[in-house]
């Protein structure tokens, strides 16, 4: 970049910048929105999770991030920072130590990990925004986004008409090459793998992309704006749309009060009421195509989050925690919405809430400190832009400003009924957002300022003795080597993973392993120069000691990455029933990332599933010291790990129990009945902890009725169906559409056994008002109504 097409250093002509500084600087201007534009728009299809290998850019490319945005900091030295600049800093510096405060009283910090990381990634790109990015660095940064639109909504247009125009995936391949397609019905999801997540993109981008073309009037930006608008709605996502009605009511009032200001033509009241019709007519479209089992989710999830405020209103519970707490204040019809009992919600479908539960009302007071000093100085500077204009046209930055503001607040709007933001496509932008919004109010990047009053040239430094150079070049290479020894891992280990080109088939996988490689060896290769960049030219001795302590946490993350892939494997082999090789990547999954709970609770199901008590010593299947294990023992050391890291983590507590009759099972098969009399105390004591997690499930119910059958104690077995019904009738009224005919029919047998034959009639009687073919129902019907006494007339 010369200084000519640069303003910012063409005002800085005359400063002697310190060696390095203009380098990282500039590598800074860059990295941000081609992290941003990557983070967006990839995806990779050999993992676990579609959007992990965004989750593993924002860790990966986060961190780098902040690496280098250190070094410039110590190549600065004294320069760095102001007192004065923690006027503007204070929100976010004060946000960010409290998560840090909020992660280290979380009372299982493993799984909070991720959150952690992010929030300090989201908050470190505002305070790199804020000081570093110069108004041609927005402009920049402003293209890329629009180009990262473009492509989302392009692939969006790809998918919707591959769904309406061409065969379905089991028929024959469509339009859209990648074996996700049709993954969300008529559902459009572009590189996002959700319409949520897509559907919080075009909300926030909408406004930025109007206001470049109110700007720039550019023929170029027309089509974005229109196929935004169209995916949005091809998205079918209800809080999207929401979300959209009060951006757009947002853009419209601002921009009526700022740059029209006395050209309206009509009163100020008259026209905020007209655009009001705007978020009314949202609300009127989702009451029209909403469903109430969407609404029922939300609400009963919110409920159980307000509970879990309730338990640390001020200090909270501590960020990220919500995905392990939550299982104990979950409402039993959550179950009967989703339909099954194996499932994880991971947060509470409303940020703002879910703010509150993490960091409490003091870190929730400082989330909103943010949003209102963000909000309050955007609007300020729009007043300052637009003043006095008498008929000309405000200031481009004005425009930009408008855009960036109402992104902000639009998604903001949209995550009071969305979870989006706690993901990483869309929680990303609240590190961003907030900073280039204030960068536009101020006018200038905070390193700007504290340059303009060096009125001359300033004194070359000192040539650094030659001990110091020596010292200097030492580090240099050591960084260095560090620095290409960390990227040959990563490439060799994806090489790997990715596999030969010839073990592909299918179009889109080929055309996939391309894109991957691409990308991976431009990322790759970027980073590597710029770290050598800054290494090069800079001349304090910390930088290399920055660089090099910048790759652990880079290959630790890229470590998270090849874990997902493994994941992913293991399951493959475990559908297979191929247990030997899904438990070998289960423990790889586990080995690069302990605290992922999943790889660790399908261990215990694997085992559990297998069950074979011949004690042999397989270091692959997570035995050590030379100790000899059956799967018993391998299955209770992988649940106790799930225990500890999320206590009451889905089924784990009933998979427990059954391992507990097996056992029992096993000692009473082989006469040993002494050992085996306490295993059904345990199983028990397991499937009652479980039944408080989850008082809906049959199979829970059934077990432990099962378990007082064997100890012949009928009145407690029929208790159990008993509660099981009444647990049904409970929670849902339309019961009879969801109940199943055997919880009667098992109910008629123990009531049976125990000489209640009219009630064991009636049990059966309902079997089959549940449904009228239940063979086994009639047939017991059969035998007890030939003993058992008529009815009274008009009994049941």
């Amino acid at each position: 970049m010369s200084k000519k097409n640069n303003p910012a250093l063409n005002e800085f002509d005359d400063i002697n910048f310190a060696p390095g500084v203009s380098f990282a600087r500039k590598a800074i201007w860059w990295w941000v929105p081609l992290l941003y534009l990557l983070i967006s728009d990839t995806f990779y299809l050999r993992t676990y999770d579609s959007a992990q290998v965004k989750i593993t850019l924002l860790q990966m490319g986060g961190f780098g991030l902040i690496g280098m945005w250190v070094s410039l900091l110590l190549l600065e030295g004294r320069r760095a920072f102001r007192r004065e600049d923690f006027i503007f800093l204070a929100p976010f510096f004060a946000y960010l130590l409290y998560v840090i405060i909020s992660f280290f009283h979380a009372p299982y910090p493993g799984p909070s990990v991720d959150d952690f990381v992010r929030y300090t990634i989201y908050m470190s790109v505002t305070l790199i925004v804020i000081r570093e990015f110069t108004t041609e660095a927005i402009d920049r940064l402003t293209k890329i986004l629009i180009i990262t639109a473009y492509i989302a909504v392009l692939y969006g247009v790809v998918q919707f008409l591959d769904f309406h125009f061409f065969p379905p995936k089991h028929e024959g391949p469509g339009l859209d090459p990648f074996i996700w397609r049709g993954a969300f019905g008529r559902r459009i999801f572009s590189t996002y793998g959700n319409p949520n997540f897509f559907g919080n993109f075009l909300v926030l981008i909408f406004p930025i992309a109007l206001t470049q073309y109110l700007k720039k009037r550019s023929v170029f930006l027309l089509p974005l704006v229109f196929l935004n608008l169209f995916c949005l709605y091809a998205t079918e996502t209800k809080g999207a749309l929401l979300g959209f009605g009060i951006s757009s009511f947002l853009f419209v009032v601002f921009y009526g009060y700022f740059f029209l200001r006395d050209k309206l033509p009509m009163g100020r009241v008259k026209f905020l009421l007209l655009a009001l019709l705007l978020p009314i007519g949202a609300v009127g479209v989702i009451y029209k195509i909403g469903n109430t089992a969407s609404y029922t989710f939300r609400i009963s999830t919110w409920l159980s989050t307000w509970e879990m405020v309730e338990s640390r209103p001020l200090t909270g519970i501590g960020v990220g925690s919500f995905k392990v707490i939550y299982p104990a204040y979950r409402r039993p019809v959550i179950f009967h919405i989703e339909g099954k009992h194996n499932t994880e919600t991971d947060h509470a479908e409303q940020e703002h809430l879910e703010q509150w539960m993490d960091n409490g009302l003091i870190g929730f007071g400082l989330y909103l400190w943010i949003i209102a000093f963000v909000t309050v100085i955007g609007l300020r500077a729009l007043g300052v832009l637009t003043e006095n204009l008498k008929g000309a046209r405000p200031p481009p930055v004005a425009y930009d400003l408008l855009g960036y503001l109402v992104a902000l607040l639009g998604m903001l709007a949209h995550n009071f009924t969305d979870v989006s933001m706690r993901f990483v496509s869309s929680g990303v932008y609240l590190g961003l957002l907030p900073g280039v919004i204030i960068n536009l109010a101020r006018g200038h990047a905070l390193w700007e300022l504290h340059y303009k009053e060096e009125s001359r040239p300033q004194a070359e430094p000192p040539a650094p003795s030659p001990l110091a150079w020596w010292t200097l070049w030492a580090g240099r290479a050591a960084a260095l080597a560090v620095t290409f020894y960390t990227a040959s891992l990563v490439l060799g280990e994806f090489s790997g993973l990715q596999g030969p080109l010839r073990n592909y088939t299918a179009g889109g996988e080929i055309l996939q392993w391309y894109l991957a490689w691409m990308l991976v060896l431009a990322c790759v290769g970027g980073a590597v120069y710029a770290f050598s960049g800054v290494l090069l030219r800079g001349l304090s001795p910390a930088v290399p000691v920055a660089v090099i302590l910048t790759m652990f946490p880079l290959y630790h993350f890229w470590g998270w990455f090849k874990g997902d892939v493994y994941h992913n494997m293991a399951i493959f082999f475990s559908k297979q029933g191929k247990w030997e090789d899904a438990i070998g990547y289960y423990q790889k999954v586990n080995k690069l990332n302990p605290n992922f709970i999943m790889p660790y609770y399908f261990t215990g199901n694997v085992f559990n599933d297998r069950f074979n008590m011949e004690k042999s010593y397989r270091p692959e299947w997570g035995d050590s010291k030379g100790t000899a294990r059956d799967d018993f023992q391998r299955a209770m050391d992988a649940y106790e790990k799930v225990r500890s890291i999320a206590p009451n983590y889905v089924q784990m507590h009933h998979q427990v129990g059954t391992l507990y009759l097996k056992m029992h099972e096993y000692h009473s098969r082989a006469g040993r009945a002494a050992e085996a009399a306490p295993y059904l105390d345990m199983a028990l004591a397991r499937f009652t902890l479980y039944e408080n997690l989850d008082p809906v499930y049959p199979l829970n119910y059934y077990r432990k009725a099962q378990i007082h059958i064997m100890r012949r104690d009928f009145a407690a077995a029929e208790r159990e169906y008993l509660n099981n019904i009444n647990a049904w009738r409970c929670y849902r009224k339309d019961h009879l559409h969801i109940e199943k005919p055997d919880a009667y029919v098992n109910l008629g047998n123990v009531q049976y056994a125990m000489g209640k034959l009219r009630e064991a009639a009636d049990s059966y009687r309902k079997a089959l008002e549940v449904d009228p073919n239940y063979e086994q129902a009639r047939r017991n019907l059969a035998i007890v109504s030939g003993r058992a006494p008529a009815p009274a007339p008009g009994a049941r």
